[in-house]
């Protein structure tokens, strides 16, 4: 069977082609929707991060007289008990939301740690890859410990 007659290119031979087409296209299609979303989740996670590092600072250095976002209003104490203090700041323009907690250490072996000037320091960063797709939603975690009165009279 001669797939080529002497008048041109048969039928079968444009229809295997453009489907070989069809196929790399959608194949270079996909490779590139991936590259685009992995470069996406790294550009939007080392901002993240930016910001967690310096929420984190700003709790651990109080008397540094600086401000994560650059506007004050952007950050709100939600609790403030001598056993814990929660607050959190959203980045209106990346659509990050930084919640940052100072608290008691846990228990442990039945020794409670509710005197100490030892807190456990825990800062959540949340934001999404793309805007309104929930299943683009990821979560930063940095802890630490933190030494109360320590750097107040330095």
């Amino acid at each position: 069977m001669k797939l080529k007659s002497q008048r041109g290119y048969s039928l079968l031979e444009i229809g295997v082609g453009l489907i070989l087409i069809t196929i790399f296209m959608v194949c270079g299609v996909t490779m590139l929707k991936g590259t685009y979303n992995t470069y996406r989740y790294v550009e939007q996670r080392d901002l993240a991060m930016n910001y967690l590092i310096q929420s984190v600072e700003h709790e651990l250095l109080p008397s540094a007289n600086f401000d994560i976002t650059g506007n004050a209003a952007d950050t709100v104490i939600q609790e403030n008990t001598p056993a814990r203090k929660v607050t959190v700041t959203e980045v209106k323009g990346h659509n990050f939301i930084i919640t940052t907690t100072v608290e008691n250490l846990p228990p442990k072996n039945g020794v409670s740690y509710a005197d100490s000037r030892v807190k456990l320091l825990t800062s959540d960063i949340e934001f999404f890859i793309r805007k309104g797709d929930e299943s683009s939603r990821r979560i930063l975690t940095l802890k630490t410990l933190k030494i109360e009165g320590s750097g107040d009279n330095a």
